[in-house]
């Protein structure tokens, strides 16, 4: 029915991360800033006549493949919505660690929503784009914006883009470990104890002036997810304590982890940090070496 069309899918990185207890819904509101780096998947798809969604995966073992996979979600549900006869044949180069914080999966599908609206004469809205996207997971809009660096609240559905600032080096630490989400906040509900203490969502965006450039986000740079993961993963607190004594801006686990990442202010002090780990972590770990926002 159509020829391919194919975009890159990119990571990210949180480069604040403020958790807040669940709602009537079940949900934990969060305020975060969203960073896309340029560790990069590669995804291509066409529509056909038959019916359904089937996806390849290359470059990594153990990814799904059916409709558990959140890209093929993602095209199964633009179908639907859509109204679209036939199916969607899905190819993914996969790069990003699955169960790494780095929004690999939710890149994904934020990449079928935008081909598949190119795909059609009447293509939805950038509204309706974001509402398909929400339904899919928390990081999936930030995705669908396409825009390098955002602060997000609520579910991570309300999005306000940031302006400008300069591109930095960025060192990613990849343990062999996967946490996942769901696992994460498990941890953070069961402890109590580890969480910082603050009442209410609403100090980001407050502080959102002084968030707008690298010296103002490194003075607020937190992760709440790191007291909880780190004392279940202890090998994690320990990576995260090696980065930071390479002499980066700021370091942090991202998202729920995982990975850990590092900000510097060159890229000669990246690489020297890197240089400097992997002595340290020769097998421990695979150090890979991004930039963003971008």
């Amino acid at each position: 029915m159509s020829g391919w069309l194919e975009t890159e899918a990119k990571a990210k990185v949180n480069l604040r991360l403020r958790i807040f207890p669940p709602g009537p819904d079940g949900f934990h509101p969060i305020e975060t800033i969203f960073c896309r780096i340029d560790l990069a998947e590669r995804l291509r798809l066409r529509r056909r006549r038959e019916p359904g969604v089937t996806l390849r995966v290359s470059g990594s073992q153990g990814v799904p493949e059916g409709l558990e996979n959140l890209a093929a979600r993602a095209a199964a549900l633009f179908l639907e919505r859509a109204r679209l006869t036939g199916g969607v044949e899905i190819e993914l180069d996969k790069r990003v660690p699955p169960g790494s914080g780095l929004g690999g999966g939710s890149s994904d599908a934020a990449a079928v929503l935008r081909l598949l609206s190119r795909s059609v004469g009447s293509p939805p809205s950038l509204g309706e784009l974001l509402r398909l996207a929400g339904e899919l997971g928390a990081d999936v809009p930030f995705f669908a914006i396409d825009h390098p660096l955002a602060f997000a609240w609520g579910r991570g559905d309300h999005l306000l883009a940031y302006p400008p600032i300069p591109v930095r080096p960025i060192l990613l630490v990849l343990p062999e470990s996967a946490i996942s989400t769901a696992e994460a906040y498990t941890l953070w509900d069961q402890t109590p104890e580890d969480r910082p203490e603050k009442s209410k969502p609403g100090p980001t965006l407050t502080q959102w002036p002084s968030l707008s450039s690298w010296e103002g986000i490194s003075a607020g740079a937190v992760n709440d997810f790191e007291p909880v993961v780190f004392r279940q993963h202890p090998l994690l607190g320990s990576l995260r304590a090696k980065l930071a004594e390479t002499g980066p801006l700021f370091s942090l686990l991202s998202g729920s982890g995982a990975a850990l990442f590092a900000v510097f202010g060159s890229e000669r002090e990246r690489d020297a940090a890197a240089s400097r780990l992997a002595d340290d972590l020769e097998g421990v770990v695979r150090l890979v070496s991004a930039r963003g926002p971008v």
